[in-house]
């Protein structure tokens, strides 16, 4: 059972379970591969850039194959949780970052109008080096194992069993139980490691609780709504916006104390707010590419009211949104703009009525008797079709064909 495979008789305590399950399994390796990550750079004396990847690949590297691990027992793969093939995976991370970019644009923009923003002069060389290497520090320490834990495997896992709007609630819950849970294992993993155990609460680094978790509240729902605008690999749309977030907080706000060669001055602490009014922004943009795709017959993406639809892969389906009869063989309710409804075969009629149109092996690949002969001669020694079935066409075409299974490569909803 894949991850995405609604039905009412998904039990409600098995879904609650893998889902807190999810956002615990990303608290503890946030917090233990933050506090181990250093250690490890010192005793293989590592400093500058390779100093900082070692603590992020050490998240990854406890989150992502824990996952893997669940999936499997349920016969699933990261395929489930929204991944695609390579060029769908990098169209969808752009679609991420382009959309995110765009709204910090428009809204940083805004800001700089007004007057609440003077910048700096850019260094192009140095702010490109960091961009990269900030880039690949971000992906693997946070993007990338979140996305897969909170955005993959939680949402999967309560999509079984709820619709959209519930499992984005639910999802964004569990988002905010994260930075607590890393505060706690980070502090355990430091006092076993011997070194200084940083402070314990709801907030990391000893931020101001309230507003930060409003922060991550409003940022929960945008990775949310970036996880739905796209069909194929949705989820790396939701890595592509979180890594433009991390980027673009990190040169506008801390570029001076980071290094990246560009940074801006606020007039007031309260120039901050334009974050929480750029995510929203970016929300709209992710709903409004969703509603255009449909529009235009593309692959859009889950529609909150509805459940999941599969795409072809290399798995014969990559689990994503769309109507829940999908994900049993069936077809929706409507048939989808400008194309057909495909319909299972009657019962009792599933193999050709017409001799000329059986196969000359059972479905099993055990032979079904001697070949049907197809010339003159043959056509003539056939029996009469009774008064209800006789007609110019019937023999030449038989019935098989209308009653086909319609293929999953096919299917769209």
């Amino acid at each position: 059972m894949t991850g995405l495979r609604p039905g009412p008789s998904a039990p409600l305590p098995g879904t609650l379970r893998r889902a807190l399950g999810g956002g615990l399994l990303m608290g503890v390796a946030l917090g233990v591969g933050t506090e181990s990550g250093p250690v490890i750079a010192d005793a293989v004396g590592a400093s500058g850039f390779v100093a900082r990847l070692i603590p992020a690949a050490a998240v990854s590297a406890l989150a992502v194959p824990l996952v893997v691990l669940a999936l499997r027992r349920r016969g699933g793969s990261l395929r489930d949780l929204g991944f695609g093939g390579t060029g769908a995976n990098l169209r969808a991370l752009l679609i991420g970052v382009g959309v995110t970019g765009a709204a910090a644009a428009l809204v940083l923009g805004a800001g700089t109008a007004a007057g609440l923003l003077h910048w700096s002069r850019p260094d192009l060389g140095t702010l490109a080096g960091y961009v990269v290497a900030n880039g690949v520090v971000a992906l693997l320490l946070e993007a990338l194992p979140e996305e897969t834990t909170l955005r993959g495997y939680v949402w999967t896992a309560l999509r079984e069993r709820f619709g959209g709007a519930a499992s984005a609630l639910g999802t964004t819950a569990v988002f905010l139980v994260v930075p607590g849970v890393s505060t706690l294992a980070g502090a355990a993993t430091a006092r076993l490691l011997g070194r200084e155990a940083g402070p314990v609460g709801a907030a990391p680094g000893g931020q101001e609780p309230v507003g930060y978790l409003v922060l991550l509240t409003v940022f929960g729902f945008m990775l949310v709504m970036a996880r739905t605008a796209v069909r194929r690999a949705p989820l790396c749309v939701s890595i592509g916006a979180h890594l433009a977030f991390l980027t673009v907080n990190r040169v506008v706000y801390e570029g001076d104390r980071r290094g990246a060669g560009w940074h801006a001055d606020v007039s007031s602490p309260d120039v901050e707010l334009l974050v929480p009014a750029y995510l929203l922004v970016a929300t709209v943009g992710f709903a409004v590419w969703r509603l255009v795709a449909r529009r235009h017959g593309g692959p859009s993406g889950e529609s909150f009211g509805q459940c999941g639809d599969v795409e072809a892969g290399s798995r014969g389906g990559s689990w994503t949104a769309g109507p829940a009869v999908a994900h049993h063989g069936g077809q929706s309710g409507s048939a989808s703009p400008g194309r057909p409804r495909r319909f299972r075969p009657t019962p009792g009629r599933e193999r050709p009525l017409d001799p000329l149109s059986a196969s000359a092996e059972t479905p099993g690949g055990a032979p079904a008797g001697p070949p049907v002969e197809t010339s003159a001669a043959a056509l003539d020694r056939l029996p009469d079709p009774p008064v209800h079935r006789r007609g110019r066409d019937h023999r030449r075409r038989g019935d098989g064909d209308e009653h086909r299974l319609p293929s999953r490569r096919g299917r769209r909803t």
